[in-house]
């Protein structure tokens, strides 16, 4: 089952969510994880999940999935999913993220692919952590972005 797949997100989606200071802006057009149907206000919805090549290597495993280094990661830093800055998306925002001919990204598409299961548990635990009042400073405003997205 295809849950999961890299998209680039649309300037429009950042500008309506200008608000959120934590969502990490569309910087050359940065891939994110697109999940599909994580439970979310009694209902499913799809998210966003952003890859960052430098996360700081003393955050809780639980915030994260490590991916095979960048050749932009530096030493004592992790290249990951961030589940902390995920965001709620729609499909609209979307826009296609192309890996042909890249062999770092066909190396994390096949990672993701391998490792799909653990990841979606992952991310559903961080969400329900967050709507069990979970909310760390650097996290981004899910239920702020999701009442924008779908007013």
């Amino acid at each position: 089952m295809n849950y999961m797949f890299l998209a680039s997100i649309s300037d429009d989606f950042f500008d309506l969510c200008a608000f959120d200071e934590e969502l990490l802006y569309n910087k050359n057009n940065r891939p994110h994880l697109i999940i599909l149907k994580l439970k979310y206000n009694n209902s499913r919805h799809d998210f966003a999940v952003p890859l960052r090549s430098n996360l700081q290597n003393h955050l809780p495993k639980s915030e994260y999935f490590s991916l095979p280094p960048r050749s932009t990661t530096k030493n004592n830093r992790i290249h990951a999913i961030h589940f902390l800055k995920m965001f709620p998306i729609k499909r609209i925002y979307l826009e296609k993220f192309n890996i042909e001919g890249n062999k770092h990204y066909k190396l994390i598409e096949n990672v993701i692919k391998k490792n799909e299961k653990e990841i979606v548990e992952k991310a559903q635990k961080y969400l329900d952590k967050y709507q069990n009042g979970y909310k760390h400073r650097f996290a981004t405003n899910i239920d702020r972005i999701y009442l924008t997205i779908n007013a």
